[in-house]
């Protein structure tokens, strides 16, 4: 029987010593049940490392009821902080440009048939380059231009 040392380089994950809660638990149980499943474990076992899991309050006791099993073992999230990584959301000009697009263009269709004022219909197509020029040019990193010093060949 190996320690818990050797099953964290196992699994990779972080410390043993960091907290769990109910998801690290339920997971724990899932994998339980398929050693159950697969008859590594009889029901009164199982229903004995159910109960440590449920009592479990680190990693390091969690995994050790895992200890003599096989794969699988429960998958622990990641308890590293992460940096605040980029949104994959849409900019958010992307979406000012689609509702300038969106709502302006009937709107000025509609003026543009009523008082016949069609030049309407340019202000939300230029409303939207000019937002995604301005996002452009916020975003663009400006690189230094090369200029012969004169007084750098002294």
């Amino acid at each position: 029987m190996s320690g818990v040392g050797d099953h964290g380089s196992e699994l990779s994950g972080p410390a043993p010593e960091v907290r769990v809660g109910t998801p690290e638990r339920r997971a724990a149980e899932a994998a339980l049940e398929v050693h159950l499943s697969e008859r590594r474990l009889d029901s009164d076992e199982f229903t004995r490392r159910v109960e440590a899991c449920e009592q479990a309050s680190t990693r390091a006791e969690l995994l050790r009821v895992f200890a003599d099993l096989p794969a699988p073992h429960p998958e622990m999230p990641s308890a590293a902080v992460r940096a605040t990584e980029p949104e994959d959301d849409i900019p958010p000009v992307a979406v000012a440009g689609c509702l300038a697009l969106g709502l302006g263009l009937p709107v000025a269709v509609v003026l543009g048939w009523v008082y016949g004022t069609w030049w309407a219909l340019a202000v939300p197509v230029a409303a939207t380059v000019a937002m995604a020029y301005i996002e452009h040019l916020r975003t663009t990193p400006r690189r230094p231009t090369e200029r012969s010093d004169p007084r750098a060949s002294d």
